[in-house]
């Protein structure tokens, strides 16, 4: 009886973290556009929502304590509990990123200056939304090809970093282009956060720990 409130409690809250993740797969499209486009409307819708939104991440959360506290899981369970958790603060965190790649928008269009976008940006943000998709859907279908995948595509966001750094790091002197590289950081550390949340989604699955460990080359990497 107690495993059946378990499981439909945990497929109840798995089904909102994948809305919850599909929403922060938006944000990232609308931010990263609204610096690109210099669209300032974007840009504060963006920065409005940001409380709103994470306040369904602190929703999550106490969800997953709940669950963890009150019926103590083990195996599986207690590994998809803790997944979920991890992945409802990662999200949280890359809501935040956005707002800051907004917030960047808004204070380029401000100095009026004219600056060139190069198609580095928009290549990482595609790469992160892709490996946010991919990592949901691991968390939500226990899918270790999906993980794979989704591990795989942050070597393309951090090869694209560096050769956006490597064009333009010269040039930095100049306010405009710091831009560039600081929505470009952005991006970078929200495809850090993806792998933190599938650091929890590989031991889910797997039932070893093996971002941090020689295991993950052999189980993710290949």
């Amino acid at each position: 009886m107690f495993g059946v409130i378990l499981d439909k409690k945990l497929s109840s809250l798995s089904g909102e973290v994948l809305d919850y993740g599909n929403q922060t797969v938006e944000r990232i499209d609308y931010s990263v556009n609204s610096f690109i486009d210099e669209n300032i409307i974007f840009a504060r819708e963006i920065i409005e929502k940001t409380s709103q939104v994470n306040e369904a991440s602190y929703r999550l959360e106490q969800e997953c304590l709940k669950i963890l506290g009150l019926h103590q899981p083990v195996g599986k369970d207690l590994r998809t509990g803790a997944a979920l958790l991890r992945t409802a603060i990662e999200l949280e965190r890359i809501n935040i990123l956005a707002a800051y790649i907004s917030r960047h928008a808004i204070d380029l269009k401000q100095k009026e200056s004219k600056l060139h976008k190069p198609p580095h940006l928009l290549f990482m943000s595609q790469n992160v939304q892709g490996m946010l998709k991919d990592g949901m859907g691991a968390l939500i279908n226990k899918d270790i090809q999906l993980l794979k995948r989704c591990t795989k595509n942050y070597v393309t966001i951090q090869d694209l970093y560096n050769q956006m750094f490597a064009e333009y790091d010269e040039e930095t002197s100049g306010l405009p282009t710091t831009y560039l590289m600081l929505v470009g950081r952005n991006l970078l550390s929200m495809g850090h956060h993806v792998m933190g949340m599938a650091d929890r989604i590989a031991y889910m699955i797997v039932g070893k720990q093996v971002m941090h460990h020689k295991v993950f080359y052999n189980v993710l990497m290949k």
